[in-house]
Formats: structure tokens, C-alpha cells, sequence
């Protein structure tokens, strides 16, 4: 790595990729752009390690991506230049794991749904053609998504779901309303995963300024973590209204998704 004073985090699905086509295309100029400064620039999503690790080669990063909600921090090999407690190798790249594990997450959704008479399907329960039903990806792309193993992405179909949140928060697990699913994890979301991240290269210089871009709920919990949040419009021209609740006077471009994302980071780059 670089001691960049400036490391961007951003989003996927609704912001850096458009939220029907999964496209990339309207932000790639910037990317390019924000590449050429040697800008870090951190993926932080919801999606496996099957799906992210592809889009990353593809765009050609090098620096460390989060996956499954904050659930693990993948790294390249000694992108640090210190060693870091607990790391892991998988396949040619370290990963920093910070959630719990899918099967302990799998079951207690299912218990509690099950005690409480909640109709619930998760990822776990879903055959490839039907997450593809929900998501609009391609098989392959939904076998990808199905390799869960911190994060699990459920529907509720019928029952009082309340309750259902209800009991699993209190038991210490995590529910974060995304653009298609509820997510559940333990042990991690988001901003514990940034947090850590930005501690690290903070490691390196402690200057680092940061700047977030998301465009939902599910995307709060890193956008307070980081020292310039912007909220990205939705396809139906309005802005998340949870993160404009919790983060006063958050910056806003006007574009849509990838545009949005565009016109955010080349007026953070011109400035």
C-alpha cells in the first residue's frame, strides 16, 4: 500500500453498480481517475467473497474489500506493512474474519421463526432459480451469492416479524434491512469492519481523511465511521431516509446510482 491521506469506502449495489443491471460503467472513468492518484478505494458490500472477489480483479483493485455485511475483510498478501492478529489465508489472499459463522446464524433464524410462527425463506433454504427470481442475476451469479458464510439475506412472508427481531436482537444478533432482503448476522456489521479498516491505515498515517458512499439503511453503520458521508439517490429519485434521520446535512448528489457515484468522487477528486 500507499500512505494516501485519503481512503474512499464504498457500497455496491444501488452505488457503485446500478441497482438493476448490476453495471459499473457509469462510474469507471472516476474509478480510473481515483486509481491514477493511488487513492485506496474499499469495497464494502453485503455480497459473498464468491461474488466480490471477480468484480475485484475486474476492476483491477488491489486494495482490501469487505464482504457479507461487515462479516470479513479480505486483504492481499502483506498489503500492511506490520503484522495483524489473526489473520487467515484463503486461497491467495488473507482474510481478517469478524462475524460468526453461517450455520449458528442459519439456525437460529429458523428456530426462532419456527417458535414464533413467523413465515420466513432465507438463502439458505432458496434454490439457485429462485434467489435469481428475487435478485434478477444469472445462475451463475446467484450460485455466487449463495456461498454464504457470515451474513444470511431472508424475506419474511407472513407472521409478526416484530417479535421475530425482536427475540434475535436480544439475544445479540444483528438485522439490517437491505435493498432486497433482511440480512442477519453476529459479531459484526458495516462500521465495526470500516472502523477497523481505517484503524489500520491509520496505522500508516495517521492524516488518513475518509469518505464513505452508500445509499441505504444497511449502509449507515459505515457511513458513521467515516469522516465524509454521502448518500446516493435511488432509482426512484429519492434518498434513504433512514440515513438522512440519523446523519444531519448529509451530502447528496443528484445522479442515480453509479451517477450519482460518479459526480460525488470527481468533485471529491477536484477538490
Amino acid at each position: 500500500m500507499n500512505s494516501s491521506s485519503l481512503v474512499m469506502v464504498t457500497d455496491l449495489d444501488g452505488t457503485l453498480l446500478d441497482q438493476r443491471t448490476y453495471s459499473y460503467e457509469a462510474c469507471l472513468p472516476a474509478i480510473r481517475k481515483v486509481q491514477s492518484l493511488e487513492v485506496p478505494l474499499i469495497l464494502c458490500s453485503s455480497k459473498t467473497r464468491s461474488e466480490m472477489e471477480p468484480l475485484w480483479r475486474e476492476l483491477k483493485l488491489k486494495d482490501p474489500f469487505i464482504v457479507e455485511n461487515g462479516g470479513a475483510i479480505y486483504f492481499a498478501p502483506d498489503y500492511f506493512p506490520f503484522p495483524i492478529d489473526n489473520l487467515k489465508s484463503k486461497g491467495p489472499l488473507q482474510v481478517l474474519e469478524l462475524g460468526q459463522g453461517i450455520d449458528m446464524i442459519r439456525r437460529a433464524l429458523t428456530e426462532g421463526a419456527q417458535r414464533l410462527h413467523v413465515d420466513i425463506r432465507s438463502f439458505g433454504q432458496m434454490k439457485v432459480e429462485e434467489i435469481c427470481q428475487l435478485t434478477g442475476l444469472s445462475k451463475e451469479s446467484a450460485r455466487d451469492a449463495a456461498k454464504r458464510e457470515y451474513d444470511e439475506p431472508f424475506v419474511v412472508r407472513h407472521g409478526n416479524y416484530a417479535r421475530l427481531f425482536t427475540a434475535l436482537r436480544t439475544k445479540g444478533f444483528k438485522i439490517t434491512p437491505g435493498d432486497r432482503f433482511f440480512h442477519l448476522s453476529y459479531g459484526s456489521d458495516k462500521g465495526k469492519a470500516v472502523k477497523k479498516l481505517l484503524d489500520l491505515y491509520r496505522q500508516v498515517n495517521p492524516s488518513v481523511r475518509s469518505v464513505g458512499l452508500g445509499n441505504s439503511a444497511n449502509d449507515l453503520p459505515f457511513l458513521l465511521q467515516v469522516d465524509r458521508p454521502i448518500l446516493i439517490r435511488n432509482p426512484d429519485r429519492t434518498w434513504d431516509s433512514t440515513i438522512t434521520q440519523n446523519i444531519a446535512g448529509i451530502e447528496k448528489p443528484l445522479g442515480i446510482g453509479p451517477a450519482g457515484w460518479r459526480e460525488a468522487v470527481e468533485r471529491i477528486l477536484a477538490e
